[in-house]
């Protein structure tokens, strides 16, 4: 199996750990896909991974962290396809609201 196979499979069954609600899998799985992504200079499975791990980030309370990875994904994602993607809204999305939720959480 070819590393861009691995990675895509890692990421497809940290996606498959949280759909079943298993947080911790996931965020191992997904951290896996995103350090071999990240070696091997994948920018495009970068973005879709990171999104993801945001989306865990975000279920275990983590909304900082969740907002470096949207953030990070969308940097990804401009430099490859542009702003116009739908994909950067759908991320764009996640990260608006995981910054609502980290500002929420902030000490007052």
């Amino acid at each position: 199996m070819c590393a861009a196979s691995r990675i895509g499979a890692l990421n497809r069954q940290g996606m498959q750990a949280l759909s079943e609600g298993n947080l911790a899998n996931a965020d191992f799985l997904l951290s896996q896909a995103l350090r071999q992504a990240m070696s091997l200079g994948l920018s495009g499975f970068e973005a879709k991974i990171r999104n993801n791990l945001g989306l865990v980030c975000r279920l275990r309370g983590r909304t900082e962290e969740a907002v470096a990875h949207f953030s990070a994904a969308l940097a990804h994602l401009e430099a490859k396809v542009g702003t116009g993607h739908r994909v950067y809204a759908t991320i764009e999305g996640n990260l608006n609201a995981a910054r609502t939720e980290a500002g929420a959480r902030a000490p007052q």
